[in-house]
């Protein structure tokens, strides 16, 4: 008896063992506690209190207004950040470790799947962005599929992750503003 529960016990030892091993290699996800993850997000806060503190007028249901107060929104978040630049909040640190996830997701296991993700709206060619220009009107809001944004810093709800041909972008959603971005971040 005890001699087969010891042959049963390494029979499926072993085939856990090849199980494990068949299995294609996680991305490990971003750890929070890195150097370039921890900077971005002790920038990204700076930046929500400057947001939060700019005036806000009562809500309406009026496309006309609601355009208008989002302009008068972006206009003020320029004039305090008027010497704003790309690298900022996206620093030279956390741009790498953003680009090393972005890299690890796209060569992983699930790459092909990603960049079909990505690519579902309309093509977008590279456009030139620049930090406090208005995020384009006309561009489809581009998914950014799961399995880049479970290893990523998540984000509060003033702001989002945003794809512009290759580059990576931080939006202000309400002001409609590009906060800063990382250029070629994508292959």
């Amino acid at each position: 008896m005890f001699l087969r529960t010891a042959v049963l016990f390494i029979v499926l030892a072993g085939v856990t063992r090849i199980q494990l091993a068949a299995d294609p290699p996680q991305t490990k996800p971003a750890s929070p506690d890195s150097p370039g993850f921890r900077e971005f997000s002790q920038r990204l806060q700076e930046y929500l209190k400057l947001q939060k503190a700019m005036p806000r007028l009562r809500t309406t249901k009026k496309r006309e207004e609601i355009i208008a107060r989002r302009q008068a929104l972006a206009q003020k978040i320029r004039e305090s950040r008027a010497n704003a630049q790309q690298g900022d909040i996206f620093t030279p640190k956390a741009s790498e470790e953003f680009r090393r996830v972005i890299r690890s997701v796209f060569q992983g296991p699930n790459g092909s799947n990603v960049r079909k993700t990505i690519r579902q709206g309309e093509p977008v060619a590279d456009r030139h962005l620049t930090v406090n220009s208005d995020y384009p009107e006309h561009l489809p809001v581009t998914t950014v599929p799961p399995t880049l944004l479970l290893r990523l810093p998540q984000l509060p709800p003033e702001v989002a992750y945003r794809i512009i041909g290759h580059d990576f972008v931080l939006q202000d959603i309400e002001a409609r503003v590009v906060v800063d971005f990382i250029p070629g971040a994508l292959p």
